[in-house]
């Protein structure tokens, strides 16, 4: 019984949430708000007209009297044709009673209700959108402040009301945001170069003492150097994040196959070390981007398959353009299977995935896929990640079309 039972409220529960999930626009609900409004208006003014006249006292119509006279079959007098002469008045609608009043008051009211519906939907559309134009302005800058552009201001114009306030106050948000940001990202660049001079120093130390240890130091001045390593690799990482970060928006047109073909080309020599084979196809594929930050987005998928892998494991790359949908980049590799779970954490910053390699002798820090975020925000692409149940991954970026605003 109790297993039964919320089989059977699961499915209304479903379709009342399916229902309940259309909604009109906004300017819709308005536009037909004014109509429904003016046609009740209309239609409350009309039946007050009818309700009126059927009060009105009853006239009495005057008719000429007529007196019969007698039927002549021989005329006394010689007829002549004189032609039919024309009445001077023809009535187009004859009204004999209260009732025909009334009768054509509702003609005429059903016929003025549906013109009156027509115009009021028509003009209150228009009202409608002149009055939330602002808000649609909003709304773009929230999506652009969404994909990480925070420079953008509304600066909405007009006399003072609700919506210029709104947007003021957006303004004054984007602006604060913004601030904040930019503060993160110089305590970052200057961080990372402050650490940059006394790791490079550690390393000049380290190779000095390595050159002259004997056999029982080395080891310990090996794993030293290979810490050391990874932290110049975390500097690194954490400049190239800040520079996309600042990087300006000028785009040109950028072949994205042949920015593949120069990355494969290096990453090459590691996959080969992993014992990791790379397939690619690539074709004629051209977007409106940074070449140098490209460069670093593919060349960062790509080794992010190398290095979370397998030896006689694979990588496939594979460019593609669609002038609908726009270009798009498939960076798929074999591996360990990845949770659904963890795909939207993967750009996280230091985020590793359960099953993805963990230890110390792996060489990715945990920034690679963070950078390719923010390089795919820049350039307004959307980036995928999809598990594959073999094992392994899917990387996909697509990036908008050129007719694309």
């Amino acid at each position: 019984m109790s297993a039964t039972r919320p089989t059977g409220s699961t499915e209304p529960n479903r379709l009342k949430l399916s229902v309940e999930g259309f909604r009109l626009t906004l300017r819709t609900r308005l536009a037909l708000t004014y109509a429904g409004l003016l046609t009740l208006a209309g239609a409350l003014m009309m039946l007050i007209v009818y309700v009126v006249v059927g009060y009105l006292p009853t006239y009495a119509f005057a008719v000429p009297a007529t007196t019969a006279e007698p039927l002549q079959t021989t005329p006394t007098e010689p007829l002549y044709d004189t032609g039919i002469a024309a009445a001077e008045t023809i009535p187009g609608l004859i009204v004999s009673s209260r009732s025909d009043v009334q009768t054509l008051i509702l003609i005429i009211a059903a016929i003025l209700l549906v013109l009156l519906a027509g115009g009021g939907t028509w003009a209150g559309w228009a009202l409608a959108g002149r009055m939330l134009r602002p808000l649609q302005e909003v709304n773009a800058a929230a999506h652009r402040a969404a994909r990480g552009h925070l420079d953008h201001r509304i600066a909405l114009a007009g006399p003072k009301d609700e919506l210029t306030d709104l947007a003021d106050t957006f303004d004054e948000m984007l602006e604060g945001l913004e601030r904040s940001f930019g503060t993160y990202r110089r305590f970052a660049a200057n961080a990372s170069h402050e650490l940059r001079t006394p790791l490079a120093t550690t390393r000049a130390m380290l190779d000095v003492a390595l050159s002259g240890a004997d056999a029982h130091e080395r080891p310990l001045l090996e794993r030293l150097r290979e810490t050391n390593e990874r932290s110049i690799d975390t500097v690194e990482s954490l400049l190239d994040l800040t520079e996309v970060d600042a990087a300006s928006a000028d785009h040109g047109i950028v072949q994205l196959e042949q920015v593949a073909t120069f990355v494969l080309a290096e990453v090459a020599e590691e996959a080969e070390a992993a014992g990791v084979r790379i397939d690619y196809r690539l074709s004629t594929t051209p977007v409106s981007g940074d070449a140098s930050l490209l460069r670093q987005l593919l060349f960062n998928l790509i080794q992010n398959g190398v290095r979370h892998n397998e030896p006689g494991g694979w990588v496939r790359v594979t460019t593609e353009s669609r002038p609908r949908t726009g270009a798009e980049l498939r960076v798929e590799n074999s591996g360990a299977i990845v949770a659904d779970a963890d795909l939207e954490s993967l750009t996280d910053p230091f985020f590793r995935a359960r099953g993805r390699s963990t230890a110390s002798t792996s060489k990715g820090r945990g920034l690679g896929l963070s950078i390719v975020k923010a390089i795919t925000d820049r350039h307004d692409a959307t980036l995928r990640f999809a598990a594959r149940e073999e094992g392994g991954l899917v990387a996909t970026v697509v990036f908008p079309p050129d007719d694309a605003p």
